[in-house]
């Protein structure tokens, strides 16, 4: 081995200042056309339903909060009486659609304390 050190190739300054609001568009719409994809194909339609009812009962256009959601889900326990196997399930895809379409970490801590709540309270005969 000799004693020259490898360069490390760095990205040019004037290649991030020359990116364009136009392809970062393209990209964005690749990104997001990437991740829709990575929906279970057999059951995409179902995803995309569960989500259009849950915009619809939220009334809302932008990226939904977890209160949100927290309404949702607690609509869905209370008044639609949906066990907690299937509140999970709705949460999953629910969280799948927020994912795909705001390319967003999902991170709702109390839907989830929410769910287990339920969970437990459906298992102990509530």
């Amino acid at each position: 081995m000799s004693g020259r050190k490898r360069k490390v190739p760095t990205p040019s300054s004037d290649s991030s200042s020359s990116d364009s609001s136009s392809t970062s568009s393209e990209k964005s719409k690749k990104v997001k056309a990437i991740i829709a994809d990575l929906l279970p194909s057999k059951s995409r339609k179902l995803y995309e339903k569960t989500y259009a009812d849950f915009l619809s009962f939220a009334k809302i256009k932008g990226q939904p909060s977890e209160s949100d959601i927290l309404l949702y889900m607690h609509d869905l326990a209370e008044i639609k009486k949906l066990g907690y196997k299937t509140l999970w399930q709705r949460y999953s895809m629910i969280k799948s659609g927020v994912q795909a379409r705001h390319d967003t970490k999902v991170d709702h801590r109390r839907v989830t304390a929410y769910l287990k709540r339920q969970e437990e309270w459906l298992k102990k005969g509530g």
